[in-house]
């Protein structure tokens, strides 16, 4: 059947060409078309995006309008091209809320014409996009790709003006996320290939985007342009090389999303996921070689700890051997563990906070180096900024469960003072879920704690997270004065917040393994 009409169809269509002429009075005016009516144009095509694999249709538009044209009959040899001049017949209709010709009964091609696309600028402020809707525009000014995450879902990018965008209460001053996507010309889930990758086969968060032609429209919540030619990119944040060898003592702090031994709760569905997450983790905490490695969301089984200990040992020497400094649990559905190098460590002691304001129990290691000097060591991972309550600890402008956050702070503290008092030396490796001006983490500061990334990392690269399109960094590196004089380095090895989230399931190597950045502090 679905034959016999595609036949019907393009029959319909050639004997249809002799019926109109072009030139010809009787048309309609884009800009004049009222939803309802049957209506006669004759319009520049701008963009063609015919079939399954695209739009299924194509725009055209005038120096002023826009339009989109409705054609599912037609395939890519059929439809009409971009710079051709065509006269149709049609109804003005409307998908989602917007204005489109549709249930195209005519169609008499008119001869090559080519409309020139209409600057976007952005030198003297954001551009009125409604204006532009629905037509043909060119943009010559970089912007910066600011948000991969829908990449291989949707094939699209989030861009920001004047740089990286960052969130609120960052203390960061980044560039202005834009209501703006680089969309593929198709709005398909997970379609492959996936677009707008460079030589490597990705396309990270920070990239540039420094010129494209396309048609600007409005759909899902977001203006988005759609090319009608290979946008131009330039790669300003290529992937990171291996990090330096230390001879001293390395601490990393470091989100492995969900290490869940058991299937289909957070982490992987399947033993294959999970093999694979296994591998791409191994491969990312072997190549950070760490003395001192504070994980955080690990499923709170011993089990689950002991298979992440037999990983991070497998196939290496009695020398880089890691044992879990770790205490009994309360019940929570993750925890943070600390692993360290017998070889390079003596364990002296381990504490936990018991203290219901916090969801997962932050956790103390005392450590003597090989000289006798000692470290402590504290691992915590605070109440997440999602999951609002309808009342109560709802978003007042520091995320959901602030408030908490706060009260974990007052109990961190108190638990932390008698050290910090004694000018013991403590490294504080925490997923806090907050901000670095929140009220979280200021209270830790007005404690005497130094935020190593803030006095370390240049503005511009401080963050370990991503979301919709706004950096942050959630992640901290905190030491107490006495820890200060033996810093040599503090770095972020940005191997998973730029990434596109499709690389969780599809990409290779370290790439993509979490969706948080490792902080990694080399000691004297």
């Amino acid at each position: 059947m679905q034959g016999k009409k595609t036949l019907f169809a393009l029959l319909f269509f050639v004997s249809v060409l002799a019926n109109a002429d072009c030139g010809q009075p009787g048309t309609t005016a884009l800009h004049k078309i009222t939803i309802g009516e049957a209506v006669t144009i004759e319009a520049v095509v701008t963009g063609a995006f015919p079939g399954d694999d695209g739009l299924r249709g194509f725009y055209v538009g005038t120096e002023s309008a826009g339009l989109f044209v409705y054609a599912p009959e037609l395939t890519a040899e059929q439809s009409p091209k971009a710079g051709e001049r065509w006269r149709l017949n049609a109804v003005a209709g409307q998908y989602r809320g917007q204005k489109q010709l549709q249930q195209v009964k005519q169609l008499q091609f008119c001869g090559k014409e080519a409309l020139p696309p209409a600057l976007l600028s952005f030198t003297h402020g954001l551009p009125d996009f409604a204006q532009y809707k629905d037509r043909l525009v060119h943009i010559e000014q970089p912007l910066t790709i600011a948000d991969t995450y829908l990449l291989g879902r949707y094939g699209s990018l989030g861009l920001a003006l004047n740089g990286r965008a960052f969130a609120p209460n960052t203390g960061v001053q980044g560039g202005q996320l834009l209501d703006l996507v680089l969309d593929d010309g198709r709005y398909q889930r997970d379609a492959r290939p996936v677009p707008f990758l460079d030589a490597q086969g990705v396309r990270r968060a920070g990239d540039e985007l420094t010129e494209v032609t396309g048609i600007l429209t409005r759909a899902f919540g977001q203006w988005r342009i759609h090319p009608i030619a290979p946008p131009q990119f330039r790669s300003t944040n290529p992937r990171p090389e291996p990090l330096p060898e230390w001879s001293g003592i390395r601490a990393v702090n470091f989100n492995v999303k969900n290490y869940f031994i058991d299937l289909g709760s957070r982490g992987a569905n399947t033993k294959a996921e999970f093999n694979r997450q296994k591998q791409r983790l191994a491969e990312s905490l072997h190549l950070l070689d760490a003395d001192i490695l504070a994980l955080h969301e690990i499923q709170n089984k011993p089990a689950a700890v002991d298979d992440l200990l037999a990983l991070l040992n497998a196939n290496q020497s009695a020398e880089q051997h890691y044992a879990a400094a770790r205490l009994d649990r309360r019940p929570a559905a993750i925890r943070s563990v600390i692993f360290y190098r017998p070889a390079r460590l003596t364990k002296v002691a381990v504490e936990q906070q018991v203290d219901s304001i916090h969801p997962r129990d932050p956790i103390a290691a005392m450590f003597h180096d090989q000289h006798g000097n000692p470290l402590l060591v504290i691992a915590a991972h605070y109440k997440s900024r999602g999951g609002c309550p309808e009342v109560g600890d709802i978003n007042r402008g520091e995320g959901c469960w602030a408030e908490r956050r706060h009260g974990q702070s007052l109990a961190l503290v108190d638990w932390l003072t008698p050290w910090l008092a004694e000018d013991v030396p403590l490294l504080v490796l925490a997923d806090f879920n907050a901000h670095a001006q929140e009220t979280a983490i200021r209270l830790l500061q007005e404690a005497g704690l130094i935020d190593l990334l803030a006095a370390h990392v240049p503005a511009e690269q401080r963050y370990t997270y991503s979301f919709r399109g706004q950096a942050a960094y959630l992640d901290y590196a905190l030491a107490s004065p006495a820890l200060l004089e033996q810093i040599s380095n503090v770095a972020l090895w940005p191997i998973n917040a730029d990434e596109p989230a499709y690389l969780a399931k599809e990409g290779q190597s370290v790439w993509r393994a979490s969706d948080h950045d490792p902080i990694v502090i080399d000691l004297r």
